[in-house]
């Protein structure tokens, strides 16, 4: 079929204005959210800083309504998705500790926002201790809770185990946003979560990169390495594995294949390990797995 331009729009004001996730809502609209520092010409209610922005446009890419959330200091937006209730679910991170952002704990929080179907701020949570600590992703889990995934440098607060560095620092919200589990995970080396995703058991699939070979890591190549994390619905490590060559790869996406096992894609500068060829500094690298890893 012919791959012809039905639309393109330009959104934002005179600042910068970055667009971080896109999804489609049940009716077909499109919702982006993102971060900007603008306070004029699409932008209204800026808080101060870069701000969570998000943006509702009709099938035609029309605007039909725009948000700022967040506090005076930096709130960026990574993920969104829409919920069961017809709301949205967005995950990032906050160093705000005023306007919409309650209960900031210390640098960067994990900041969850909770909106029904027309932007308003149903809650908001800040997780985290008094380090940094990023999230990327989060989704609604099958129990109509709530799985945020991201990467953690923090010893306290609602962090524990960190193993040095940054680790990848997951956390399970039942409906109304109260904490259920949280779980660190890698090696004295920083690892860094890219997305998650829940998978037909109940459990997780964690995608990032790892420089350790310790603690929860085993099986590093050198530099850093791919790795790939299953966890059942508990948070407990069903199993891990490392996946790249002696020189530098990350993870960011990965999908569910219909016999059980997974898609993963990423990128690599490597032409050994698992890594069967290289056109020439980093490539595209996709890999599949079965269920077990």
């Amino acid at each position: 079929t012919a791959r012809n331009l039905e639309w393109a729009k330009s959104l934002g004001g005179s600042g910068d204005d970055y667009a971080m996730s896109v999804i489609q809502n049940n009716a077909g609209e499109y919702l982006i959210a993102g971060y900007t520092d603008s306070t004029d010409g699409d932008i209204t209610a800026n808080h101060g800083g870069p701000d969570y922005w998000v943006i509702k446009l009709d099938t035609d890419g029309s605007l039909l309504w725009e948000k700022c959330l967040g506090g005076s200091k930096t709130d960026e937006a990574r993920s969104l998705k829409q919920t069961s209730d017809g709301g949205y679910l967005i995950g990032g991170y906050t160093c705000s500790d005023d306007g919409d952002v309650s209960g900031h704990i210390g640098t960067y929080d994990y900041w969850i926002v909770k909106l029904n179907s027309s932007g308003e701020i149903l809650w908001n949570k800040c997780l985290g201790g008094s380090s940094w600590d990023y999230a990327v992703s989060a989704i609604e889990t099958v129990d109509n809770g709530y799985f945020i995934g991201g990467f953690s440098k923090s010893r306290n607060g609602n962090v524990t185990g960190n193993h040095g560095g940054f680790d990848y620092w997951v956390v399970k919200l039942d409906s109304l946003g109260d904490l259920v589990f949280e779980k660190s995970l890698g090696g004295s080396k920083d690892e860094q979560l890219n997305s998650a995703i829940q998978t037909r058991d109940g459990g997780y699939l964690l995608i990032g990169s790892t420089k350790s070979n310790d603690g929860n890591v085993t099986g590093n190549h050198g530099g850093s390495d791919s790795w790939i994390v299953k966890l059942d619905s508990t948070g407990l490590i069903e199993w891990h594995k490392c996946f790249g060559g002696s020189s530098h790869e990350d993870a960011y996406s990965a999908v569910m294949s219909p016999t059980g096992g997974y898609a993963v894609a990423g990128s690599t500068y490597s032409t050994d390990g698992d890594v069967s060829e290289n056109h020439g500094a980093y490539d595209y690298w996709l890999f599949s797995l079965n269920a077990s890893g």
